[in-house]
């Protein structure tokens, strides 16, 4: 039962809850020892109202992706209905690097367990702090949403690093 709230049964991935507590943690050694950090905000897009398979089959393809291209280092979870992946000791260029092998590798399509071909694909958001006494978390996650919802506004596999579409005050 423990290890539930751990870990998401469905995805593998930490649940949302569990992911709030890990940034926590992040962002408190980013502050005492600074070091950089980065989130990564993903969204899915599909071209068309999915079905409820559809939906599944996607999140399972994003869990499985995410779980093989992230380092061992790197924390993805499950977060307000998207896809956070917290980075410890990453700057904004380490951060979108992993952005961009991620779109570039995402498949565009997918089959259901039912034989339904599917079209999908990610948008990011990406936001990063080079650490000490003024980051936090609160402020990290805004970024980083206003970034994906930036990427979301532009489209199908668009990448939006915060810091260079929106003036930073950091």
């Amino acid at each position: 039962m423990e290890q539930q709230k751990r870990i998401d049964a469905s995805s593998g991935l930490f649940p949302q809850a569990m992911l709030e507590t890990l940034l926590a943690h992040e962002v408190a050694r980013s502050r005492r020892y600074p070091s950089p950090i980065s989130l990564l905000y993903f969204a899915l897009r599909f071209p068309r109202d999915p079905s409820q398979e559809i939906v599944e089959s996607a999140q399972i393809l994003i869990a499985n992706h995410l779980q093989a291209a992230m380092r061992e280092a790197d924390l993805p979870g499950l977060f307000e209905g998207n896809y956070l992946v917290i980075m410890p000791a990453t700057e904004s260029d380490g951060a979108r690097m992993a952005a961009q092998r991620m779109l570039e590798n995402f498949p565009r399509s997918q089959i259901t367990r039912t034989a339904e071909l599917f079209n999908l694909s990610l948008c990011i958001g990406v936001e990063s702090h080079k650490g000490g006494p003024d980051i936090s978390a609160a402020q990290l996650l805004s970024n980083a949403s206003s970034a994906l919802w930036e990427a979301q506004k532009r489209g199908p596999k668009s990448l939006v690093v915060y810091g260079e579409t929106f003036k930073k005050t950091v």
